[in-house]
Parts: C-alpha cells; sequence; structure tokens
C-alpha cells in the first residue's frame, strides 16, 4: 500500500512533503522494488515512516530521521507551511489491494477448442482463419475498435509471421470475448510484414496506439538470441489494413543500450504537472533487455511522436521531489526496478486518476503477474502486489500444462519451436499480461464497498495460446 500519495499529486516541487520524505529514504539507500533484499523504499522505509510502525524484520538499513511535521503534512495531504488550495487541488487517488482469489480465467481466444473446458472458443481461430496458435496480444484502441497485436503465430503461414485481432462494440468481458482476425484472404489470417524490416521468429508487434486520428504499430525487430541487437521501430498504418501497409517510421531505441524495446504506450491530452508544459503527450514506458530489465519512462510530444523530436526521459528526482527529464536515453532511471522484467501494461483510470501497471515478474524477484499503481507516470509506484501465480492460482494441469502431471493433463499443443518434436515436455508459462483499458470498470457493491475488476489477456506458452483473465482490487479512498 502507497500511503505517501494516497492524497495530493505536487503543487510545486518544493511544496510536496511525501516527496521530500521519499528523497530521504533514497538518500539513506532504500531503493523501489527492492523490498526482497530488506532495503525496499516502500515496505522498508516509507511504510514505517507514515505509519508510525517498526520496520519489517529483515529490512536492512536504519530508517533516517524525519521531522514529525513533514509526516503529518504528508498524511494530511496539505503542502508543509501552506494549506491545499486551488493551487494545489486535491486528487481522488485510492489504495488498491487485491483481492485474494479474484483471480480466473474467463475464456480462451485462440485456437477452436478450449483446452481447459474441452469446449468451442468463440473466436474459432483455426476454422475461420487457419490459425492454431499465437502468444502476446497487446490492445490499443483506433476509431472505436480494439485492436490486438499478437507474436509469432503457428498457423497457415510461416510461423515466424504475426497477426493482428480485433473486437468491436461495448463487450461485456464476463461473458467472454471473440476476436475477429484481420484476414489477408478469406480464410487466412493476415500477416505484419512492414517493407524493409525482418520480422522472423521473436520479431513481433509489440506495442500500438491512435495519435491524432492516425494508428501506428511499433515492432521489434533484428532480433538475436541474447538480445543485443534488437530495436523497436516506430511504423504507420495504413487503413484498410494489408500485410505491407506499416511503413517504417523510425527507431524507437535499440540494444545493447536501449530500454525501450518492449513498451506501453499512452496520449495524454491534457495538462500534467511534472511535464514541461501542458502537452499533449505520448508516454512510453519501456523495458530494455528482455525479462532482465527494469520499467522505463518516455515522453514525446504527440505532435512530433512520429519523428521522435523533443523526446525526453525521465531522469529520477531533483532535490525538491520533481521529475528531472533528460534528452538522452542513457539518462533513464527506472519508475520500477524489478530486474526481471519483460511485457508490461500501462492504462489510465479516469475515475480514480490513478495509472495501473501489470507486468510479468520472475525469480529473483517474485515470480508471477505483478500489478502497482502511481497517481504520476513516474511514480512512486506502489508496491507491486501479486495478481497471478500458476501455482496459487491452480492455473498447472487446467490451463497451464505441467509434464510432471501424470497421467497427463491433456494440455499439451499447439506448441513454437523446437517444442514441436515433443510437446508433452514443454513446460507452459505465463507472461504478457496486457490490461485492455476499455474494459476495465468499478464495480460498486455499496455505498462504502467497491471495487476494481482488471481485464488482462495472458500467454501460456504450452498449449501456445492466450487467454481473457481478470483480477479485483478493493478500492480504499483516501480521506480528506
Amino acid at each position: 500500500m502507497l500511503l505517501c500519495s494516497v492524497h495530493a499529486a505536487p503543487a510545486s516541487a518544493a511544496q510536496d512533503p511525501c516527496a521530500a520524505i521519499r528523497q530521504l529514504c533514497e538518500a539513506a539507500g532504500f531503493v523501489q522494488g527492492a523490498a526482497q533484499s530488506g532495503n525496499g523504499l516502500q515496505r522498508d522505509c516509507m511504510q514505517p515512516i507514515l505509519q508510525a510502525t517498526p520496520q519489517p524484520r529483515r529490512a536492512s538499513r536504519p530508517l533516517p530521521s524525519v521531522d514529525p511535521l513533514l509526516v503529518a503534512a504528508c498524511k494530511s495531504g496539505a503542502s508543509q507551511g501552506a494549506s491545499a488550495d486551488a493551487a494545489s487541488p486535491k486528487l481522488p487517488f485510492s489504495t488498491l489491494t487485491y483481492v485474494p482469489g479474484s483471480t480466473h480465467k474467463i475464456n480462451q481466444l485462440i485456437g477452436d477448442v478450449d483446452k481447459q473446458t474441452r469446449q468451442p472458443t468463440l473466436s474459432r481461430t483455426e476454422s475461420r482463419y487457419q490459425l492454431l496458435g499465437t502468444d502476446l496480444g497487446y490492445s490499443f484502441e483506433h476509431e472505436g475498435t480494439i485492436y490486438f497485436l499478437f507474436g509469432d503465430t503457428v498457423g497457415a503461414r510461416d510461423a515466424a509471421l504475426d497477426s493482428m485481432a480485433t473486437a468491436h462494440g461495448q463487450l461485456d468481458p464476463e461473458q467472454g470475448v471473440r476476436l475477429d482476425f484481420l484476414m489477408q484472404s478469406p480464410g487466412l489470417y493476415l500477416t505484419v510484414q512492414p517493407p524493409g524490416i525482418s520480422m522472423g521468429a521473436f520479431e513481433v508487434p509489440t506495442a500500438g496506439i491512435s495519435v491524432n486520428h492516425q494508428m501506428n504499430v511499433v515492432v521489434d525487430t533484428k532480433h538475436s538470441q541474447d538480445w543485443q541487437t534488437d530495436r523497436s521501430v516506430l511504423t504507420r498504418v495504413s487503413l484498410p489494413i494489408t500485410p505491407a501497409g506499416f511503413r517504417p517510421l523510425r527507431t524507437i531505441s535499440q540494444r545493447p543500450e536501449g530500454k525501450f524495446l518492449k513498451m506501453s504506450m499512452h496520449v495524454h491530452a491534457g495538462p500534467l504537472q511534472g511535464l514541461p508544459d501542458s502537452g499533449p503527450y505520448v508516454l512510453i514506458w519501456g523495458t530494455g533487455q528482455y525479462r532482465h530489465s527494469d520499467a522505463y519512462l518516455s515522453i514525446v510530444p504527440a505532435a512530433q511522436f512520429e519523428t521522435g523530436r523533443d523526446a525526453l526521459y525521465f531522469a529520477g528526482l531533483d532535490r525538491n521531489g520533481a521529475p528531472r527529464w533528460d534528452p538522452n536515453e542513457s539518462a533513464a532511471t527506472p519508475v520500477i526496478a524489478n530486474g526481471t522484467m519483460g511485457d508490461v501494461s500501462v492504462i489510465w483510470m479516469e475515475e480514480l486518476k490513478i495509472w495501473l501497471m501489470t507486468f510479468d515478474s520472475r525469480a529473483p524477484a517474485q515470480a508471477g503477474i505483478l500489478f502497482s499503481s502511481s497517481a504520476t507516470p513516474w511514480g512512486p509506484w506502489s508496491t507491486p502486489q501479486l495478481l497471478f501465480n500458476a501455482q496459487r492460482d491452480g492455473a498447472l494441469g487446467k490451463f497451464i500444462h505441467d509434464p510432471g502431471i501424470q497421467p497427463s493433463d491433456g494440455l499439451a499443443g499447439p506448441v513454437i519451436g523446437k517444442g514441436q518434436r515433443n510437446p508433452g515436455e514443454v513446460h507452459g508459462g505465463n507472461y504478457a499480461p496486457y490490461m485492455v483499458e476499455s474494459w476495465t470498470k468499478i464495480r460498486r457493491l455499496s455505498p462504502n464497498n467497491s471495487e476494481l475488476d482488471l481485464y488482462y489477456v495472458l500467454s501460456t506458452w504450452n498449449p501456445y495460446v492466450v487467454v481473457l483473465m481478470t483480477s479485483r482490487l478493493r478500492i480504499a479512498a483516501s480521506e480528506d
């Protein structure tokens, strides 16, 4: 639970007492996302200070000395030495707590038969499009239609090629979702093939966005096994979409130094305190080396998105707690330190005025699908909570294949790559938890009791399909 930002966003850098406490914790050696090592910024420093409770037993550093008046000011939401007035409006930032046992699979989106229920899927991708399996599923909305970007696809085409699908109308995801794949010809799924861009194995569409009524898709290309040559390329997409209708525009980031290979993008139309001007901006949260990364933040003026001119990178906080922006990607500082992140998804919840993030995580960090939230794009982000773990949530042997189960769980296949020789020996996984922003909603249980319903896709590797998942978070509104 992140208490330092529950009540108010900074009115100005010099006035924010919560940012000052964060700065003191960071100066004492506490680090965002390092709770497992005993020096976590939130759990081991800020929470004990604000809650006046002892540090967790495994805390490895002593608390810094903090003026009690500063603590009181942060907890009350008022600026130090001033009242919260029109110049520093309070935001309805709420803490979100995972509801135990709420995570469950809604339906399988790929294939003809749901591997768990043995019933026909709604999408029936094999009989309708000759598409047997795929992964990923980053979603974005363009002109009222939700588009989904999928990775290396098993079917009638070369397995290294990728695919796209749509979902139309105001859907109730609780009833299950049917995807309609874009077709290259009747009954055959369309593939993503930007001219002059390699789209082989592990070279996939990684993000999409609608900016100024123009669709743009980012692809990860130039892949190498050690992820040291990969680069992300922005393309402009022409409608109606054809395989070659993705015009390459610019390189966004490139390894080995690049920190924006996988990403999540969002247009923020209005002014946002902490940004260089009133915008609008395209916000980009990214990760670098796949599954060995932290999360970073970049901003680009929406008017310059296709050229990348005036792009800036979050470079940490200044001594007053205000974000610093640098034109050099090398200066980018993590907004969440995890070290194992691969796929990241960020959406905006307008009703709560809060950013939501999901990402996949693995050892030595906490294993599973994690969730965090923040009142600002750069944080501080709340201590990550576990949304999904294959063992905890009973997915192994039900919709994720486990070779150790005897007799066989019957879930193996389709698979991709070398595993095709013996699908039963390929262990399933869980990754790419991409939220669908327009489906996220608040469930009001009573006047003082509400929950947030998250809907996100999840890839399971074996079977090589994508499933629709949901998790709930209890909303605890800030108290004035």
